[in-house]
């Protein structure tokens, strides 16, 4: 009997610390893409953005800045998911959706690079649901 309660207990407490483990916060700020990606996306943008968002992310006529406080601001609070999907559903806006998630995925850490978050060593995955953990903050949580 008490080593069945053990074990429920035991149970218990994995499930717990492995439930506060899978919510810990991620941001922006831990570095979730890495250089080698960037540079890769950097290249999907100059195929498939730079003509309506200029050369250098600075936007062109109604089309937005895609770097700086503007760009931040309007993505900070939300998720990785939710700058993703905007992507993956709305561009290029000749071609909706005409890039792979792994582009995109690309294209992502490429705009993350461009507004001076911090690169790491790992890629930024293309599975939404890792992409929703991740939030965009306009800064690093003290």
């Amino acid at each position: 009997m008490r080593s069945a309660r053990r074990i429920k207990i035991i149970l218990a407490m994995a499930l717990t610390l492995g439930l506060a483990a899978a919510q810990s916060p991620v941001s922006v700020w831990d570095g979730v893409y890495s250089d080698a990606q960037a540079g890769r996306g950097a290249a999907v943008y100059q195929t498939a953005c730079a003509s309506c968002h200029g050369d250098k992310l600075q936007g062109k006529g109604q089309t937005p800045r895609l770097t700086g406080s503007d760009f931040v601001m309007n993505w900070s609070g939300m998720t990785i998911g939710d700058l993703f999907d905007k992507i993956q559903t709305s561009m290029p806006a000749d071609k909706p959706g005409s890039l792979s998630r792994e582009q995109n995925a690309s294209l992502v850490a490429y705009l993350l690079s461009a507004n001076k978050f911090p690169a790491g060593n790992a890629e930024l995955s293309s599975d939404p649901e890792r992409l929703r953990q991740i939030r965009l903050e306009a800064a690093p949580a003290k």
